[in-house]
C-alpha cells in the first residue's frame, strides 16, 4: 500500500530530527494504524473517502509537529534520553578516559600474550633490538588508536540508539578528541646504565622527553573521523529508508 502524503511528511521529519530508522519505522506504523482507525470511524459516520482523510489528518494534527512530539517521547523513553546533559555532557568526561585506559591496557596485554607468551625475557629481548622495539611501539600505539576509536564509537552508537540530538554526538566526539590531545602511551627505550624500558599510560604533559604540552594530532583526528563516519552512516541509512518507503 503506497504511503500517504501525511505519513511521508511525518517520516521525513522524524528522520531529519535524528530518529533511528528502527524508531521511525515503528512510529510511522503506529501512526498509520491509528490513522486507519480514524478513517474507518469517519466512514462509518457517513463521511466520503476524501472527507474521512481530511478529518483523520486533522485529528492527528500537523505531521511536522507530531514528529517532534513523537521524537521527544522516544528520547524520554530511556534514562539517557531524559538526562542527555548528564549522560552525554558529564558522563563522557569521566568515563571516556577510564574506558580508554582500560581498553588500551587490555589491548597491550593481549599483544604481550600473543607476541611474547607472557614471557618477560622474550619481551626484553625483542625490545632490545631496534627493529623489535619499532614493532612493539607500532603494536602498542595501534592498541591505543583502536581503544580511542572504540570508546568514541560506543558513545556515538548510544546517542543514535536513544534518538538523542546530533549535537550530543558532536559533544561526546569533542570530549574524546580533547582527551586524545592530552593523553597517550609513551614507550621509553632501554639505554644501558641510564634508563630501563618503561611504558606510561595517561596524560602526557610531563612525560620525558616532553618539556611542554605535546598534542597528539593523529589521536585527535580519530574521534573526528568517527564523527564524520557516524554522520555519513546515519544519513545514508535515512536516505535508503526514504527510497524504500517511496518504492
Amino acid at each position: 500500500m503506497p504511503e500517504t502524503k501525511y505519513l511521508a511528511r511525518l517520516r521525513g521529519r522524524l528522520l531529519d530530527l535524528g530518529c533511528p530508522v528502527f524508531h521511525v519505522r515503528r512510529l510511522v506504523r503506529e501512526v498509520a494504524d491509528h490513522r486507519d482507525d480514524l478513517l474507518r470511524s469517519a466512514v462509518v459516520e457517513g463521511c466520503s473517502a476524501s472527507e474521512a482523510e481530511a478529518r483523520a489528518d486533522g485529528q492527528l494534527g500537523d505531521p511536522l509537529d507530531l514528529a517532534e512530539r513523537l521524537t521527544v517521547v522516544a528520547r524520554r523513553s530511556s534514562w539517557w534520553g531524559r538526562h542527555s546533559l548528564i549522560g552525554f555532557g558529564l558522563v563522557p568526561v569521566v568515563v571516556i578516559p577510564l574506558l580508554w585506559g582500560l581498553l588500551t591496557a587490555v589491548g597491550i596485554w593481549l599483544e604481550y600474550a600473543v607476541g611474547c607468551g607472557l614471557n618477560d625475557e622474550r619481551l626484553h629481548a625483542a625490545a632490545g633490538r631496534p627493529d623489535g622495539f619499532r614493532h612493539i611501539c607500532a603494536a602498542v600505539h595501534g592498541a591505543d588508536y583502536v581503544a580511542i576509536a572504540l570508546v568514541t564509537f560506543l558513545f556515538c552508537w548510544l546517542t543514535y540508539r536513544v534518538a538523542a540530538s546530533f549535537k550530543w554526538t558532536v559533544t561526546v566526539c569533542a570530549v574524546s578528541a580533547l582527551y586524545a590531545l592530552v593523553t597517550g602511551v609513551f614507550i621509553q627505550p632501554h639505554i644501558p646504565s641510564i634508563q630501563p624500558h618503561n611504558l606510561t599510560l595517561g596524560f602526557n604533559a610531563h612525560w620525558p622527553p616532553y618539556t611542554i604540552w605535546s598534542p597528539q594530532l593523529i589521536r585527535f583526528a580519530i574521534p573526528l573521523a568517527i564523527l564524520g563516519l557516524t554522520y555519513a552512516i546515519q544519513r545514508r541509512a535515512a536516505e535508503r529508508f526514504r527510497e524504500s518507503a517511496v518504492a
